[in-house]
């Protein structure tokens, strides 16, 4: 470029190209010939070529500067694509990045997902692997931490110690201590006595054995259909609903693998069956959604809905723990038994429905131990409406009596106990549609295994009043299962039945419970 700026610039400072004062010196060729085209004809051609080198080298010079300023904008531009091109190099490195994850997460993704369902049920199964509830401590199954440091009085008898000088003085906090450990040894055993009684003989049997058997931490006793039930509690997996009778009458999860389970079960068979189920026996899990509805549609309760694959997790066995350790204990009858029980003893069985008000006289004695559940019963929804409303206004009824209607409180104690299931969820949509949208709906449900207990003992005869019974988790599955939400719930009742063993006089009778939409 240098070299092409000085020749223009040579060109630029070169003398004109033609003379006029060089003609004189002209040869007498070029004089001949300017006299035969006539006048001064060189000089002319000489002055208009001296004119056309001067445009010409005008031109040039307009050349050089648009050269010149091509120039300042390529250096311009090449600067930018310089830049542009460090910029697209690291997209291009972010872009293969991008690609990379993509291809993995395209990849892997599935295995991705699949790995962490396996070790989030390795977890699962790690802590069903210790101990129920809080699951005896942090430690590998088959060995049991005996904690006593929760025990009432321990930290008074090591501060006692703390002052004393030898072992001579320090009897009370041994004697504390062996007592101690003694209650908790006897405590861990209770784990080993307990037996869950397992029947089935299909594939889904076997996974959900294999399951139970190496991560539970209660005994899976594996039982053939013709025996005897070693305990309280069974497993039972089967295509029907076909049921032995010396395992009806035993607190059951019952695993619904069949598509009919109704197949060839006569009307009174099913009667039964909902009894039990209602009075807080049997709990059912359906393993396709048309069995589901089968159950749904025969007005049964606490069903549950799950794929086959999860009969190798860790939530069924945490499931069915659950259901055993709060399982009913025997004394239970069948629908059948209770009215031939009834009509012996010259009485009618009552039977509650949702068009029938039921005083509280006939649903319930007013002697004791009843006087003070319904004393519980009536501070309980005086001390609910106190907190949830502050003392406005309160615009209440019962539901017994009541169908139209907007309400802050739709009271149903001693009422919707008494109602099967099917009427219970007329009652449940009922209510949906009275209750304002910060209202509460409360009712009470007697403890199934309390209620089981009671009528074990002073027989079934004197209860002809139909009377539905849950656990705990029964109660509140039920309620959500039917669009309510959970607002308080109190367990009532406990200690009043003199007449019940000791191991069941620390446990709420019944369970007042307050729900909204």
């Amino acid at each position: 470029m240098k070299k092409l700026e000085n020749n223009i610039e040579n060109l630029i400072n070169a003398e004109p190209a033609y003379n006029e004062s060089e003609s004189e010196n002209d040869s007498g060729f070029v004089k001949k010939m300017s006299r035969k085209k006539g006048g001064n004809a060189l000089g002319e051609f000489g002055a208009r070529q001296n004119e056309l080198n001067f445009q010409l080298i005008q031109t040039v010079s307009d050349l050089k500067e648009y050269c010149r300023e091509l120039e300042e904008r390529l250096e311009k531009e090449t600067d930018a694509r310089h830049k542009t091109a460090a910029v697209l190099s690291a997209m291009k490195k972010e872009l293969d990045s991008v690609r990379l994850r993509s291809t993995l997460n395209s990849n892997q993704i599935e295995k991705m997902d699949g790995g962490l369902g396996k070790y989030t049920e390795k977890l699962e199964n790690y802590a069903l692997s210790i101990s129920p509830g809080a699951r005896l401590a942090d430690c590998p199954k088959g060995c049991k931490e005996a904690d006593i440091s929760n025990c009432i009085g321990y930290y008074e008898k090591i501060e006692t110690a703390r002052n004393s000088v030898g072992l001579s003085e320090n009897t009370e906090l041994e004697k504390f201590l062996y007592n101690a450990l003694s209650r908790e040894f006897s405590a861990m055993s209770a784990f080993d006595k307990v037996v869950i009684d397992f029947y089935g003989e299909d594939r889904y049997a076997a996974v959900l054995y294999g399951n139970l058997s190496r991560n539970s931490i209660y005994k899976i006793n594996r039982m053939e259909d013709n025996c005897e039930p070693q305990g309280n509690f069974s497993i039972i997996c089967t295509e029907n609903l076909q049921i032995p009778k010396k395992l009806a009458l035993k607190s059951a999860v019952i695993i619904v693998t069949g598509n009919e389970p109704f197949e060839n079960i006569s009307d009174e068979e099913l009667e039964n069956l909902k009894f039990l189920n209602d009075c807080g026996l049997h709990t059912y899990i359906a393993l396709s959604d048309s069995t589901y509805r089968s159950f749904v549609q025969k007005g049964f309760r606490c069903v549950s809905l799950i794929s086959a694959d999860k009969l190798m997790s860790g939530k069924i066995v945490r499931t069915i723990e659950k259901s055993m350790e709060t399982s009913v204990p025997s004394g239970a009858v069948t629908f059948s038994q209770l009215n031939h029980v009834l009509e012996a003893s010259g009485k009618k069985f009552t039977d509650v429905s949702e068009e029938t008000a039921g005083s509280e006289a006939l649903l319930r004695s007013r002697e004791y131990p009843y006087n003070c559940l319904s004393i519980m019963e009536k501070t309980a929804v005086n001390a609910a409406e106190n907190y949830y409303f502050s003392g406005e206004n309160i615009n209440r009824c019962r539901i017994s009596d009541t169908h139209e209607g907007i309400f802050d409180v739709i009271n149903g104690l001693n009422y919707v106990n008494h109602l099967d299931y099917s009427h219970r969820k007329k009652i449940y949509a009922r209510v949906k549609t009275m209750m304002e949208t910060d209202g509460l709906f409360i009712f009470n449900g007697f403890d199934a295994v309390i209620g089981i207990k009671l009528r074990a003992i002073n027989g079934w005869g004197e209860y002809p009043v139909y009377e539905a019974l849950w656990t705990r988790e029964q109660l509140i599955s039920e309620l959500e299962d039917n669009g309510f939400k959970i607002k308080f719930l109190i367990p009532a009742g406990t200690g009043i039945f003199d007449m019940l063993p000791p191991k069941y006089r620390k446990s709420p009778a019944e369970w007042i419970i307050g729900v909204t939409v």
